[in-house]
Order: C-alpha cells, then sequence, then structure tokens
C-alpha cells in the first residue's frame, strides 16, 4: 500500500474490516489516532436553504477550534520535532466535545472514496501566527484543494444538490506544506496525488482533521456546506473490501414503564458496498432489572442498500407495565458472512406518589392539608400532572348534599432523574358537607402512564368528637 506515495509498507492494523476506531495515523507528524467514518457521517443529514449540509446536522459539530480563530484553526500544525519557530502549543485536537456534550474524534479516516478536480490556490509565504508567523524555508505553498465524494453521486452545482450531502471539501494546506508536513514525498503529496488519481474515477482513503469554515456557505465549489477536511493529513490507493457499518439515533432511549420508544438505525456504506441488509436484536440486562424483559422489534427487518447509499431501520423497544431497570439491545445486520453490530441502551424507569399525612380530620367550614411527595424511580425524568378527585365513604358522607373540595399546588411537578418533587393538596368543607368519612383519590400522570394514592378524610362537627 502506499502512502502519498512514499512507497511504504501497508501497516499492520491500518484497515479492519469493519469501521472501526484506533486507527493509527499514516504521517508520522500527526499523532492521533483516527475513527473510521463515511462522508455522510461527517456531514450528517440537515440540509441548509441552498442544498449544503448544516453545521447543527452533524455529529462533529463545531469541528475543531481554537482561539485564534478560523483562518488560524484550521492550518494548525500538530506538534513534531519539525514545528516552526513560535508556533503555539499544543496543535489541533485529537478529539472534540460535540455540542450535544459527546466526546469525538477529531481526526477521521475515509475509505474508499473518488476526489474532484483539484485546484492550487491561497498561495503564502509565511506561516500563519498560530505557527509562528516565520516565512517558509521552502518557498511559496497553496493550498491544494479538492472534494472528496461518495461513489455514484455527481458533483453538487445549484441545479443539482443531490450530491451537496455526499461530498466534502478537503485541502492540503500550504502551512503543512510549509513546514514539509505534506507536499513532495510526504503522507499527503499532492503532486503524486494528482499524477496517480483520476478524478471522480480512482478510489482513494484519507485521513484529516474536521473542520467547520463558515466563509464558503454559498458556494457549490464548498458544497455549499462549511464541513471540510482541512487539513487533510494523508491519502492512500484504496484496496479495502466493500463494507458497510450501523449506527443509532439516539444511542440510549429513557422509557417509561408499559411505554414504547424508538430509534434510527442507519446503515452506512463503504468502498462501493451494495447488498440486503437483514437485521436481528439481542436484548440483555445491563443491570438489576424488575418485571418482564421488554421486547425489541426492527421495521422492516431488512433494507436493501444501494452502492455509495444509506438505509434505514426503525428499532421499536416496548415495555410492560411492571418492567424496571437498565437494558442493552444489540442490533445486527447481516450480509452473507458480514456482520456489523451497534447498542442501544434503554433505561426503563418510573415514578412513585406518596402522602404525608396518609389521612385526615377537619372541622365542617375548615380544611386540612397533605404534602403529596412525587419521587423519579431509576432515572426518570418529566413533568406530572396530579388531580384529585372526592367520594363519599360513609353512609352519612353519602348523603352530603356537597363534597369537601380539593386545590393542588402545585397541580404539576417536574421530576428529574433520581430526584423528589413535592405538592400540597388541600382538602376544605363547607357548611353545607355532611360529617362522614370521605376518601380523596389523587392521580399522578406522565403520558399515559398514573399512579394513585388515597388520603382519607373525616369530616366532624367542630367541638364534638
Amino acid at each position: 500500500m502506499m502512502y502519498g506515495h512514499l512507497g511504504l509498507p501497508r501497516p499492520v492494523g491500518a484497515i479492519s474490516s469493519s469501521p472501526t476506531s484506533g486507527l493509527f495515523s499514516w504521517n508520522p507528524k500527526v499523532n492521533c489516532t483516527a475513527v473510521l467514518v463515511s462522508v455522510e457521517q461527517i456531514v450528517g443529514n440537515q440540509t441548509g436553504p441552498q442544498g449544503g449540509a448544516t453545521e447543527q446536522g452533524s455529529v462533529f459539530n463545531p469541528g475543531i477550534t481554537s482561539p485564534y480563530g478560523p483562518e488560524n484553526t484550521k492550518r494548525w500544525l500538530t506538534q513534531s520535532s519539525s514545528t516552526p519557530p513560535g508556533w503555539i502549543s499544543p496543535g489541533p485536537p485529537c478529539t472534540i466535545t460535540n455540542a450535544n456534550g459527546q466526546l469525538v474524534s477529531a481526526f477521521v479516516q475515509i475509505n474508499g472514496v473518488q476526489r474532484g478536480f483539484r485546484a492550487e490556490e491561497d498561495w503564502n509565504s509565511t506561516f500563519q501566527r498560530i505557527n509562528g508567523g516565520s516565512p517558509y524555508p521552502n518557498g511559496p505553498q497553496s493550498d491544494t484543494t479538492f472534494n472528496v465524494l461518495t461513489p455514484g453521486y455527481w458533483p453538487c452545482t445549484s441545479t443539482n444538490t443531490t450530491g451537496c450531502m455526499h461530498a466534502l471539501h478537503a485541502e492540503i494546506d500550504h502551512d503543512w506544506k510549509g513546514a514539509s508536513y505534506c507536499g513532495p514525498n510526504t503522507a499527503c503529496d499532492n503532486n503524486t496525488l494528482v499524477a496517480e488519481t483520476a478524478a471522480y474515477k480512482s478510489l482513494i482513503d484519507v485521513q484529516g482533521f474536521v473542520f467547520w469554515d463558515p466563509d464558503h456557505l454559498n458556494e457549490s465549489a464548498h458544497n455549499f456546506s462549511g464541513w471540510e477536511l482541512h487539513a487533510l493529513t494523508a491519502w492512500r490507493l484504496s484496496n479495502t473490501s466493500a463494507d458497510f457499518g450501523l449506527s443509532a439515533n439516539p444511542n440510549s432511549l429513557g422509557i417509561l414503564a408499559s411505554l414504547s420508544a424508538s430509534s434510527t438505525i442507519t446503515v452506512n456504506t463503504f468502498n462501493l458496498f451494495s447488498g440486503n441488509i437483514t437485521f436481528s436484536t439481542v436484548v440483555s440486562a445491563a443491570s438489576s432489572t424488575v418485571g418482564p424483559s421488554l421486547t425489541a422489534t426492527m421495521t422492516p427487518s431488512s433494507v436493501i442498500v444501494p452502492s455509495g447509499g444509506i438505509a434505514n431501520s426503525n428499532l421499536t423497544v416496548a415495555t410492560a407495565a411492571s418492567s424496571l431497570g437498565n437494558y442493552t439491545v444489540l442490533v445486527s445486520g447481516t450480509n452473507g458472512t458480514i456482520t456489523r453490530t451497534v447498542s442501544v441502551s434503554v433505561n426503563i424507569g418510573d415514578f412513585g406518589i406518596a402522602a404525608s399525612p396518609t389521612s385526615l380530620s377537619i372541622s365542617i367550614g375548615a380544611s386540612g392539608t397533605s404534602t403529596l411527595t412525587l419521587a423519579s424511580i431509576n432515572g426518570f425524568s418529566g413533568a406530572v400532572n396530579i388531580s384529585a378527585q372526592v367520594t363519599p365513604a360513609s353512609l352519612t358522607a353519602g348523603l352530603s348534599p356537597s363534597n369537601p373540595s380539593t386545590s393542588l399546588a402545585p397541580s404539576t411537578v417536574n421530576l428529574q432523574p433520581q430526584s423528589t418533587g413535592s405538592s400540597t393538596l388541600t382538602v376544605s368543607a363547607s357548611l353545607l358537607t355532611t360529617p362522614g368519612t370521605y376518601t380523596v383519590t389523587i392521580t399522578a400522570t406522565s403520558g399515559t402512564v398514573s399512579h394513585t394514592t388515597q388520603v382519607p378524610v373525616t369530616v366532624t362537627v367542630a367541638g364534638l368528637i
């Protein structure tokens, strides 16, 4: 295998038979491990007004950042023994925390893509401030720019935007060339890229840092999107076999007992894979559980994925009213001898309600209160609505022209995971209320799930025991 056509042997473990993380860098100047992704996984599935990918729709949002602005960030050199004088540490991060608070790799590998036409632009003679600002020791350098795209899709244009969501802008950076991280006889040699690959024909693998450039959103050459592989740190001719991987969105579900929830399982293809994927599921308890296990179904149970495309199936998990606990659903997708998996964690929660005191005794014309405590069970969170109903519980109470009245403050309690909330139940007996025993039934409801508790109320005549 040739890297930027250095003539290096293919390293053991550089390519897995399935999409994976922990792939080492082909460029010795980059001390990061890459995660294997597709173009579509980087750009996401949210389109902007011109048909390109939005920043918010990507799991990699916001891409690599620094305090020195986007122009410096995208050209930031990694730390090495040959960083130029004045270079600012530490260099681009290997991982980032995305907009959803998840830790994701900022350094990626994409296999089996084609490249578009190449341009040499943005010539410069000095390093960016973040890299020290000194002159390049090897003379003026350019950005080598091109798009990488999933085979089977045409370039992104204003009249044909289908390809916009299957292409990613890439740049071999002029500062990386100025430091000899890229350029002649490196893993990111722009000359051999052009000499030994053909635009829209050859299959290549690439590595680089994921970056959002806000300055080219209106350009078809930039796929009407800010997403880039910048800097592109290495490329090689692709000889990986066709493959696919599974992803889940969301990959964690919180659900109330007796309800159901769903996650979208996406099949992402690599290197011209196409074919039928059959799904299966295995449910296992991840911690102590109560009641029947949940059930998991895939709809549809199989999908046909076109070459270079994606396909979706819906995972639905259903629970019984008495179910409680944490589970893992392992979803498998199989094509022939190839099986890929993804895990979805399922947390079945609930809530409870209790009254204190558990009974009341009030005089005609007076009122009494009981504190209702609601508790989150196994991570439940959400709004719980409370209502109360009074019914006679004795013969004399049944003759009353007016039952005691109730009020709740508040009538809605927002529970956080593993927390409690409270509401005050006030019961009032008017002058028309007949002495006797009444039952107040309090119902707490979230969605279609309800729990009740009862508070007996004895109404007496003042001064009488």
